[in-house]
């Protein structure tokens, strides 16, 4: 491997790195914003899911891989390692300095951007695929966020009432009980187990309380709050994976090598980005566009992992920076007395307006300075 495709993969995984920090929070912000834990063990968990997510898109997301390698310039561009390097700088270096101000931004909107830069600025504007760039991948990011914003306003009410109920309910566990009891509507079965001497009781959280002394509880809405974030994660790994990963084999010096090892390296490096740098966009997700509790995170998790893995798995590459903060606005919109913080709201939509230019620009001026240098 030579210096400038060693220089190449180590651009490459620092996307997926920065990628992880910036990108972690549309699964866990929820969690932390509601009050659920902390901050900290949210991007624990974040983490772990993204990998997973990471780790299965060799086996499923193989269009999406597709879309970003030939779906955006012409097939008979000659794309040189410093092409690529141009491209993988000038998506960390945005994604970068958005992940240092705490702002979330969409990785994809980066990478289509720093792609196209180079072309645009300086090689010939006519090898971008400007059809298939706004069939296969404008139209899946424009029309995403306004999809997320409009199922949380229908589903919201009578979503709140569903899960307002069920934070009623708990899974309780007690060690040192005589019975094993589960509660069915208003009355109750029980069962004898004295030879495990232990108790469990599904039920409303005020009963458990009542028929078990010091339980350990698992409230059933808080299940699935952890769940939904969960597939947030996971769908985020798997449609983000194939699109960075993509950067490597859009270049001659990469296009045979081998996917899963590049995969792999991706994946780690995206996992360890997000639990050690994950923590201010975080907090702007979670804290700062509007108040959130316990059933309003799950609502816009379980949308924003719908679309997103949906999307994944037609090879549509849509931002889940978008989807998911589009759907804690929806949120914020439908609350009673506590609505979205309007100057958050407009520094996220201006980070999102100027993501692609800015990308194309710097990765451009990269590979312009490249060439100089040949």
């Amino acid at each position: 491997m030579s210096v400038m495709e060693l220089l190449l993969l180590l651009l490459v995984l620092s996307v997926a790195f920065f990628n992880g920090a910036n990108d972690i929070s549309k699964g866990v912000a929820t969690l932390s914003g509601s009050g659920l834990c902390t901050t900290r063990s949210a991007l624990r968990w974040g983490a772990l899911w993204t990998a997973v997510g990471g780790l299965a898109a060799i086996l499923i997301a193989s269009a999406l891989l597709r879309v970003f390698s030939n779906g955006i310039l012409s097939s008979d561009l000659p794309i040189t390692t410093d092409f690529s390097i141009a491209v993988a700088a000038g998506i960390t270096g945005w994604v970068l300095l958005a992940t240092r101000i705490g702002m979330p931004v969409s990785t994809t909107h980066s990478i289509v951007g720093a792609l196209c830069g180079p072309v645009v600025m300086a090689i010939d504007p006519s090898k971008v695929l400007w059809f298939s760039l706004g069939h296969k991948v404008l139209l899946p990011l424009l029309f995403s966020p306004l999809i997320a914003l409009l199922l949380t306003l229908l589903l919201y009410r009578g979503g709140y009432r569903l899960f307002s109920r069920l934070s009623r309910y708990c899974l309780c566990l007690e060690h040192n009980g005589e019975i094993c009891c589960i509660p069915s509507g208003e009355g109750a079965l029980t069962l004898s187990n004295k030879a495990v001497d232990r108790a469990v009781e599904v039920g409303t959280i005020e009963r458990c309380e009542d028929s078990l002394h010091e339980p350990i509880r698992f409230n059933i809405n808080d299940g699935a709050h952890w769940l939904s974030s969960a597939l947030i994660s996971f769908a985020r790994g798997l449609n983000d994976t194939p699109k960075i990963v993509a950067l490597m084999f859009v270049s001659v010096a990469f296009a045979t090598g081998d996917v899963r090892v590049v995969t792999l390296l991706a994946v780690i490096a995206m996992a360890l980005g997000g639990y050690l740098k994950g923590i201010k966009v975080t907090e702007t997700l979670s804290r700062k566009v509007t108040a959130m509790d316990r059933n309003d995170s799950v609502i816009a998790n379980l949308v924003t992992a719908f679309l997103v893995v949906v999307a994944s798995r037609y090879g549509a590459p849509v931002s889940t920076t978008h989807v998911s903060s589009s759907a804690i606005i929806g949120i914020g919109l439908r609350r009673d007395g506590a609505g979205v913080q309007k100057r958050v709201l407009y520094e996220m939509l201006l980070a999102w307006v100027i993501t692609l230019p800015v990308a194309g620009i710097i990765s451009g001026l990269v590979y312009i300075c490249f060439s100089s240098l040949a």
